[in-house]
């Protein structure tokens, strides 16, 4: 097990980590933000084109990444004409992949080891001579320093608690993480998604339907596979679900004869033999090992319903229209759980609900708040996590 996943799996040494990331990213933001200048406040409708625009989201989690996706398309309605490029990171880059950009620029983890990486980017962001400078997400250090040293004509972006760090301020309260981008579109006067965006070709989709097919999956003549549900075995620390869970839910699926097909991650691969000699004894079931990010967007683009905790694979489902069931442990994912007609919010879920839910969707279509489906729920039905 390497160092990283040691660290995200133990819940000591997440939290401690946690803890000095916070105390460094507190002194470093009151250091960027107190002794380099800003301009003084512009309005959009005088940014003229043609522009070299810089959206700026360097986060290595898939879910915050993605879900500043909608931002893109905005800005290019707003700026038909504008050069726009994104900073990201190499291992979220792939999720950008057939959005109009113009250039993707990745930073990698080991910049953290080699900050003169780090110092070469900002000097060759500095070259292209960047207009507007985007931070394209909340309370991101490194996009923090990046918008406000590269010398960019203008910066944009959302402050923190009343401060004034861009000279153009998104405004806004955020209830919801999807709620950025729209901020962003009321600012820039254009229409916004309201749900992240991850764009397939053909070539994806039949790359993902020759994995699915491998799995036992069938498709009919029109390409359109037998309903299946996906479900995505993985989370980081408390969002995660007991592997006893996981199994009784596939008893759970097998018994009502429900096709699903389960999905691990780099995480839980330990799990991988366990649940396929589970799946062995079934005959509904079939369990995928990880894949490459966008084949695995691929076959999830043809499932019923993706069933997911709150992890980045929730968003990709949502990124692709797919409707999700996401489980939650805790409030604060409440916050995160796709909000679209036909999403479904489990909260602290077993088996038994799960399975309700696959079976009748409509029954739990519109819950967003846990109060809400706690007075909904039967006694019986109600496990803590």
């Amino acid at each position: 097990m390497s160092l990283k996943t040691a660290i995200r799996t133990n819940t000591v040494l997440k939290k401690t980590a946690q803890k000095i990331e916070k105390s460094a990213r507190r002194g470093m933001t009151f250091l960027i933000t107190k002794y380099l200048q800003k301009n003084d406040a512009v309005e959009v409708e005088n940014l003229q084109g043609p522009l070299r625009i810089l959206l700026v989201r360097p986060n290595y989690r898939i879910g915050n990444a993605l879900i500043m996706s909608p931002v893109i398309d905005t800005f290019r309605q707003r700026f038909p004409d504008a050069r726009i490029d994104l900073l990201t990171t190499d291992n979220t880059c792939t999720l950008f992949r057939h959005q109009p950009l113009d250039h993707v620029l990745t930073l990698s983890r080991d910049c953290i080891l080699r900050p003169w990486r780090f110092i070469a980017m900002i000097k060759r962001l500095r070259r292209t001579q960047y207009d507007l400078a985007v931070q394209a997400g909340p309370s991101s250090l490194t996009g923090l320093i990046f918008v406000r040293c590269i010398n960019s004509r203008y910066t944009m972006g959302k402050s923190k608690r009343g401060q004034h760090w861009f000279d153009i301020e998104v405004r806004g309260d955020q209830d919801h993480a999807y709620d950025i981008p729209q901020m962003f579109a009321r600012a820039l006067a254009t229409p916004c998604r309201n749900h992240p965006l991850m764009r397939l070709s053909n070539g994806e989709r039949s790359i993902g339907r020759g994995e699915l097919e491998e799995l036992g999956i069938d498709f009919d003549d029109a390409g359109h596979a037998t309903p299946f549900v996906a479900l995505f075995v993985g989370g980081h620390l408390d969002k995660r679900l007991p592997l006893s869970f996981w199994q009784e839910s596939f008893d759970a699926l097998e018994a009502a004869g429900q096709r699903y097909v389960v999905f691990v991650g780099p995480e839980e691969l330990r799990h991988a033999a366990v649940l396929e000699q589970q799946m062995a004894r079934g005959q509904y079931g079939a369990l995928c090992r990880p894949r490459p990010l966008r084949i695995f967007a691929a076959m999830l683009h043809h499932a019923r319903y993706l069933i997911s905790p709150d992890s980045g694979p929730l968003h990709i489902g949502a990124a692709l229209d797919v409707p999700v069931m996401a489980l939650v442990q805790k409030r604060k994912s409440l916050k995160f759980a796709p909000r679209g007609p036909l999403d479904i919010v489990l909260w602290q879920p077993n088996a038994r609900q799960l399975l309700e839910a696959v079976t009748r969707p409509e029954q739990f279509q519109g819950r967003r708040d846990a109060g809400a489906f706690e007075s909904a729920m039967d006694p019986d039905m109600a496990l803590t996590s």
